[in-house]
């Protein structure tokens, strides 16, 4: 397949003749194509079909290109889009401001083809590499801050997200919660059926953590088979549901290795003053406190009755 074929071109132009010719030229190269006779046209669909490039007409009714390449990087959707203009104006005033408004490149009209094919193919190949380094950017990033075996945030980003919400709440005086679980007999886990089990029950918990807590909840592994979930805008009643339901989820989950269990313990506090550690500590004494009641359960009671 033709590594054209992927690519999406828009043109915008006034005159038919000039897009047929634009556009047979450009089709014969396997790129798609869209077109617009004018530049709120252009915007519209810009930002509808998203184009890997746009070549653009200065002198258009209405708003000129200049205004539409100005628009089109206003917006956060279009503004990445590299924009060509296609145009007879090609004095240096003209040139600059049409630099000034966005634009990667010019094309004088009347163009020649294989000038205009080899602009449109090194503002594609410097397009598709900007878009492959973003997204390696962002797997990147996503390493750095979620745990390499279950995918939730790591201890580190976990703390951080802790810490972001209890200065909200201190300084807006919106209620935030937090649940510390832990695995009920873990460490038999790992003797009985061996570690790629253990990983595997992580894994499984994790997700079943990750599929029960509301939208605006935020799950880290803390450490081991300890996980920390932070509930922003959450009271110790919203939290009980949310780590009930949690516990229950889990507790129903099917094994395929035989006589295998899975249960967590839980302790779950709503901030009430003092720091990210402080918080965490009560959780933690709470999480003890159901584990010394039996495990399978969650122990539950404002910051300030545990500390206090």
């Amino acid at each position: 397949m033709n590594e054209n074929k992927a690519f999406r071109i828009l043109i915008v132009d006034d005159t038919q003749k000039n897009i047929h010719l634009l556009g047979t030229l450009l089709r014969k190269e396997n790129y798609l194509i869209n077109v617009a006779y004018d530049g709120e046209s252009a915007l519209e669909l810009a930002n509808k079909v998203l184009p890997d490039l746009i070549l653009l007409d200065v002198m258009m009714p209405g708003i000129d290109g200049y205004e539409t390449c100005k628009r089109l990087k206003a917006n956060v959707r279009t503004e990445p889009i590299p924009v060509i203009f296609l145009t007879a104006k090609t004095e240096t005033k003209d040139v600059v401001l049409g630099f000034e408004s966005g634009a990667v490149d010019f094309v004088s009209k009347p163009f020649s083809a294989v000038v205009l094919l080899a602009r449109v193919r090194t503002h594609l190949k410097l397009r598709r590499a900007l878009v492959e380094l973003e997204e390696k950017n962002q797997v990147l990033e996503q390493m750095v801050i979620s745990d390499g075996l279950t995918q939730l945030y790591n201890h580190k980003f976990i703390f951080e997200i802790l810490s972001k919400e209890l200065a909200d709440a201190r300084r807006y005086g919106d209620p935030v919660s937090v649940i510390m679980f832990d695995l009920d007999h873990f460490k038999k886990v790992n003797d009985v059926y061996g570690h790629p089990v253990g990983d595997e029950v992580l894994v499984k918990v994790a997700r079943t953590i990750k599929d029960s807590i509301r939208e605006s909840d935020l799950a880290g592994r803390y450490g081991g088979e300890e996980f920390l979930v932070v509930l922003p805008k959450a009271t110790l009643a919203d939290t009980k549901v949310v780590a009930e339901k949690i516990r229950k989820n889990i507790a129903a989950l099917t094994w395929t290795q035989p006589g295998l269990a899975i249960t967590i313990s839980g302790g779950a506090t709503e901030f009430n003053g003092g720091n990210e550690l402080e918080l965490i500590d009560t959780a933690d004494k709470l999480l003890y406190e159901a584990k010394n009641n039996g495990r399978n359960r969650i122990a539950f009671a404002p910051q300030k009755e545990i500390d206090g």
